[in-house]
């Protein structure tokens, strides 16, 4: 830029209105100038690739290189050997997250906007130098002198290229080591190199005043907006850097760094394509005002509704792992952010508008989008804040304990309480405790929730009562098992090694007196589906000699297989040592009924996920799933409850490839060809070089180690019998096939059948005469509702007019017959506004343990500073009772209904009584 269009920087404090740029400059703008420029230097303009990567074992796409890491291994099978784009990333997660610095430096992001061109084999490290400067001072106009460069240690002929070549003075030039100026790998292995890095100098007001600020500081004078990676070597198992025989280049310029630079304002989150954001986040603080310990508050906030909105944008919804869990983790901690400057509703909906508006012109698919992302973060937001502030109070106490006790850290099993009870992600948790000088002891977290998981999961099968597994008598020496049953449901094996399980079923001795005990052996080879990928295992017989045991189910132990067998007697380890000896093979048979039912509700689990992608969008994805003899279950993301239309669809998809009969096909092949032939791969799941894709011709291809059908006509019938809800973000379908669908089909008739011989109508009559009934009762109901509501406003007016005046506060105590909580706290809320300036106490009748509301009015809170928030947590602490709530609006579970009559002496203390 040159020194006569440089514009003042605003200061701090400046109001926040839209920048005055030159619109060459806009994000829009440079994004154009920049795919411009590198089309005219013959490269392909390419378009931004999905967050969702392609590759299964990445979380998000968090670099412009991840749509073509193959092609610098392989540069002949690019399709072209110049790229360009602009590249959608976010970096959340994993040792390239930036989300501890987001709001807290000028130039960190979450989700973010990378520029880059690409070399596979074709132009090197002095083309890539050519362009970057070509770029940044011929067209962008930026001042050279204020530019300086990084190159790797030992990177001679960058340093020379930069010096002599372009005349960038010694003096801007520094040399980096491996943590700043080498790239890669992405894993152990694989394609890396030296990088070199172009910095802005902003001014020694935004630097550290160090004697030695340069490029590299962690502060904010030098900014490294443009990375040139040179992709030469590739790094092998044995920790070589081989050459590539035709070296690359990927280079990586952020474009909100350059649009902070070009437009001249204070930071990233002032620039054209970010302030309407910020704007809108700031628009939910109290009166719309930004006071000055927010901005960072605030920054946050803007940052992560961005992100946000382009992951759901992409169907990536928010879990309890994986990269949903990063997406929840991004929406709490803004919400947390905000929380303490008054932001008690959900806001990032009105935000989500901002982006739309701001990005659209790139990312025309945003506004089709925009209701699906503002319901799962306003949802997500209600669920969150409904119990942030119990947890935050429950968090200060810890903090206070703590520090009482003259600890360092938060216990690990206080960290897991707030995870697991309030929501809080431990990373939230450490920040927070970080604030006030404490670590978290993520060690202890860890194995509390390990603990909770242990005691969670039911005992599987093969663990005895006592929970410990037996070790197995080695017979013969064995690492794997190979498995037979693809092709065939009968063979002869050889027994390596057996224990005995120290109860039937890993279940108790009861359960020991009614079952057969279990002898557990492991084979050189079997047909039987070893229990793996929600398959459950295969059941039938075993014959050593005159001999035959039921098989009672398989499942893998590392690469061997594991057979239950029922034992006819008493086992004991020297009479089956006797018996192995005298027997070492045995023929090990599959129950071909049982296999083809298990084989039925797994292709038609295929069908399944694929037919719900047709009908829901590709962002479904499977979150689990079971397949056994009598039914399937399948959980996948996505986040509302599917409407009849919608199940009726998947069905007859689902069935219309079963009559047509088609095959199915299993092919092994290396994973990477699997990939590029479209199967789906699970986020998470490990897959080796070599893979077995099953495919159903011309609708589904997925890597699947199961057993499935020969052809979809097999499965006879598919019908879906229940779809639900598990967890935010999770739905489950259970459904059935085959035998079991019809047997489950006639039984819903015979039922419909007897109703309608109850109502004395005929079954084509039963529902208009079902709905009469409702229309019936509903009525009656309302008029009993009225009734009781009647009477109880009743009870709330003579409870006024009772009021005890304390200190100016009218105090009010109502026992009230509320069958539930929500019809209590629609009771509190009338007492609320019948209250002009007081406190409620309102109890149930006829309860056990009945709840308590304490209510406040806003006038009480504002002028007197009584919060029902804090008068729980008094009364709480005095008659050890649990509750607690909002300001206005605060629960307790009582003991008994005498406790409610001591309270309310209690309260009358507290709020001054004589």
């Amino acid at each position: 830029m040159k020194k006569e269009d440089k514009q003042t920087r605003p200061p701090d404090n400046s109001p926040e209105t839209p920048p005055l740029i030159n619109p060459a400059y806009s994000a829009d703008g440079l994004c154009r100038s920049f795919l411009e420029y590198f089309k005219s230097k013959q490269h392909r303009v390419v378009a931004s690739a999905p967050l969702l990567p392609e590759d299964p074992t990445l979380l998000f796409t968090a670099a412009g290189m991840v749509p073509f890491k193959s092609h610098y291994i392989d540069p002949q099978n690019a399709p072209y050997p110049r790229i360009a784009s602009v590249q959608k990333c976010l970096r959340a997660g994993g040792k390239q997250s930036d989300l501890e610095n987001v709001g807290k430096t000028l130039r960190h992001h979450t989700f973010f906007e990378m520029l880059g061109n690409f070399s596979f084999g074709d132009y090197f490290k002095k083309e890539a130098i050519d362009y970057g400067w070509e770029l940044s001072v011929d067209v962008w106009k930026l001042q050279p002198e204020r530019i300086w460069i990084s190159v790797y240690l030992d990177d001679d002929e960058a340093w020379d290229l930069w010096t002599r070549r372009i005349g960038v003075p010694e003096a801007r030039m520094v040399r980096l080591d491996k943590a700043d100026n080498f790239w890669g790998p992405v894993g152990d292995t694989g394609v890396c190199g030296p990088c070199s890095e172009m910095y802005f100098d902003t001014g020694p007001e935004q630097g550290c005043g160090g004697k030695d600020c340069r490029p590299g500081c962690d502060c904010d004078r030098f900014i490294e907006f443009w990375n040139l990676v040179f992709t030469q070597f590739f790094y092998t198992e044995e920790g070589v850097y081989d050459d590539l025989p035709r070296p690359g280049i990927d280079t990586g310029l952020g474009l909100e760094r350059l649009a902070f630079i070009l437009q001249e304002v204070k930071d990233n989150f002032h620039t054209d394509h970010f302030l309407p954001i910020r704007q809108a986040v700031v628009r939910a603080l109290p009166d719309g005002r930004e006071p000055a310990a927010a901005r960072q508050p605030v920054n946050v906030a803007a940052d992560h509704v961005r992100a946000l909105t382009f992951a759901l944008a992409e169907g990536i919804l928010p879990s309890n792992e994986g990269r949903g869990y990063i997406l929840k983790r991004l929406l709490r901690r803004a919400v947390t952010k905000l929380h303490p400057f008054g932001v008690c509703r959900p806001f990032m909906a009105s935000a989500v508008d901002a982006v739309v508006a701001v990005m659209k012109n790139r990312y025309p698919e945003l506004p089709g989008r925009a209701g699906l992302v503002k319901e799962v973060v306003t949802a997500e937001e209600e669920r969150f804040l409904s119990t942030l502030e119990q947890g935050l109070d429950k968090l200060q106490s810890i903090i206070k304990r703590s520090q009482k006790k003259g600890l360092e850290a938060v216990a690990g099993k206080d960290a897991f309480l707030l995870y697991d009870t309030f929501g809080f992600p431990i990373e939230l948790t450490e920040e927070l405790a970080e604030e006030v000088g404490l670590r978290v002891d993520v060690d202890g977290f860890t194995a509390a929730m390990a603990d909770q998981k242990t005691r969670g999961r039911q005992q599987s099968f093969h663990i005895g009562g006592s929970g410990k597994l037996m070790e197995f008598v080695e017979l013969r020496e064995l690492k794997d098992t190979k498995f037979l049953g693809y092709d065939s449901l009968i063979c002869e094996a050889a027994v390596c090694a057996f224990r005995i399980a120290p109860d039937p079923a890993g279940k108790g001795k009861k359960e020991a007196v009614k079952n057969r005990p279990i002898v557990e052996v492991v084979t050189d080879r079997t047909v039987f589906y070893a229990e793996s990928g929600g398959q459950v295992g295969d059941v039938g017989l075993v014959r050593f000699g005159d001999r035959e045991f039921q098989v009672a189910g398989a499942y893998p132990d590392n690469q061997r297989t594991v057979h239950r067998l029922e034992w006819d007697g008493r086992p004991e380890p020297e009479k089956l040592s006797r018996f192995f000896s005298e027997h070492p093979t045995g023929e090990f048979a599959v129950d071909e009924n049982c296999r083809l039912a298990t084989a039925r509700n797994h292709t038609a689990t295929h069908l399944l996920h694929a037919a719900l992608r047709q009908v829901l969008g590709d962002h479904v994805i499977q979150a689990g799933s079971l397949v056994d003899v009598d039914r399937l279950r399948f959980d996948f993301h996505h986040y509302q409850a599917m409407r009849r239309e919608e199940i009726a669809r998947v069905e007859d998809l689902v069935n219309g490839v079963i009559l047509d009969d088609r095959p199915v096909f299993h092919e092994v092949m290396a994973y990477q060809d699997a990939i590029d032939r479209g199967a789906m791969a699970l986020f998470g799941e490990k897959y080796t070089d070599e893979v077995r894709m099953v495919s159903v011709e011309g609708f589904s291809r997925e890597l699947c180690g199961g057993t499935h059908l020969k052809r979809t006509g097999q499965a006879g019938l598919f019908f879906l019998k229940q779809e639900s809800a598990v967890a935010a973000g999770v739905r489950r379908i259970e459904a059935l096939t085959g035998t079991g669908a019809r047997r489950y089909m006639s039984g819903v008739i015979d039922s419909r059948n007897r109703i309608a011989d109850n109502l004395k109508v005929s079954a084509d009559d039963l529902e208009r005469r079902v709905s009469g009934l409702v229309e019936e009762v509903a009525a009656l109901r309302k008029r009993l509702t009225s009734k009781k509501g009647a009477a109880t406003s009743e009870i709330l007016d003579q409870g006024v007019r009772q009021a005890e005046n304390i200190n100016g506060i009218k105090l009010v105590s109502v026992e009230v017959d509320a069958p539930d909580v929500p019809t209590l706290r629609q009771y509190g809320d009338r007492l609320r506004e019948k209250l002009d300036f007081g406190v409620g106490l309102l109890c149930q009748k006829r309860a056990d343990k009945p709840i308590m509301l304490i209510l406040v009015t806003e006038n009480v809170i504002r002028e007197r500073a009584v919060k029902a928030n804090e008068l729980a947590s008094k009364i709480g602490e005095s008659f050890s009772l649990r509750g607690g709530g909002k300001p206005h609006l605060s629960q307790l579970g009582l003991g008994t209904r005498q406790d409610f009559k001591k309270i309310q002496k209690f309260l009358k203390k507290i709020l001054g009584a004589d």
